[in-house]
């Protein structure tokens, strides 16, 4: 679940249930649950996408999208953001877990992708015309990244006419501030030619918690031979590039790190990629 749907549902709609007749009661429900919060005041909430949800009889999934002003203290600010709720003919819930597959229904839906999502901007390996196309989510400095991540890429930079990745940004702060960084140096790098130094960035050894900028640029040149300066990688061009890659992943419900897709599909296991390597 998205930290701020999570922030919001403390009061509002976390674990609650509710009857359901249409596209305008799951509106409605929304409403008057976020209205329960003196904090948010609501611009516009509406249905994105209706999805089915495969092995699961009666229920839909609604990707919401809202317009909210939201007041903490003495500061506002408008945040749009899009999530998940399930709904039956007679139910609404914000949560929903099959027993049988063992896992949250969440996990299992995909909106649908962009139509600019296999952008040339993006390509990191491979070939555009390559056979298969892997799109990664990912934050150089979460373990489960370093375990996958580099092999995907090195599938891609060996089998060019098998795979292309493409590469889509998403620190997570709250967890790994030095990723900011970091992915800034990785989107400098990579406009310059330096895929290797994207690559290095899953292998640095550098303190996640760590937020002087400084500090980690003198790392990353350490360790990496790469140097840069804070004004090369904070210019208006990478912050435009990381803001767009955050909107694609809120559009996509990407909230966690790795997230992998595989032709068009959400690849949970990681691993689908080995499948696509041409045997000699």
């Amino acid at each position: 679940m998205s930290s701020m749907w999570r922030s919001l549902s403390v009061i509002a709609i976390t674990g609650s249930l509710a009857f359901a007749g249409g596209d305008s009661d799951v509106i409605d429900y929304v409403k008057k649950r976020l209205g329960r919060n003196p904090n948010v005041k609501i611009n516009s909430i509406k249905v994105e996408e209706k999805l089915p949800i495969a092995g699961i009889k009666g229920w839909s999934a609604y990707v919401m999208g809202l317009d909210i002003n939201l007041t903490r203290g003495k500061k506002m600010r408008r945040i749009n953001f899009e999530d998940i709720l399930f709904v039956s003919k007679n139910l609404i819930t914000s949560e929903l877990y099959d027993r049988k597959a063992g896992r949250d229904v969440r996990s299992m839906i995909q909106p649908k992708l962009p139509a600019d999502i296999y952008d040339a901007s993006h390509l990191l390996y491979g070939n555009a015309d390559a056979k298969h196309k892997i799109i990664i989510f990912s934050d150089p400095l979460c373990p489960f990244c370093r375990m996958s991540v580099p092999g995907i890429l090195k599938a891609a930079k060996e089998h060019p006419n098998d795979i292309a990745i493409y590469y889509y940004h998403l620190p997570l702060q709250a967890l790994h501030p030095a990723s900011m960084t970091l992915v800034r140096v990785m989107e400098l790098a990579q406009k310059e030619g330096r895929k290797d130094i994207v690559e290095k960035m899953y292998q640095i050894e550098i303190d996640p918690q760590l937020k002087d900028e400084k500090k980690i640029l003198e790392i990353v040149a350490k360790k990496t031979g790469y140097k840069v300066t804070p004004e090369q990688i904070h210019q208006h061009w990478i912050d435009k590039r990381l803001g767009l890659d955050r909107i694609t992943a809120r559009k996509l419900l990407v909230t966690g790190t790795p997230t992998v897709f595989a032709d068009g599909k959400k690849d949970v296991t990681r691993e689908k990629y080995k499948k696509f390597i041409t045997k000699k």
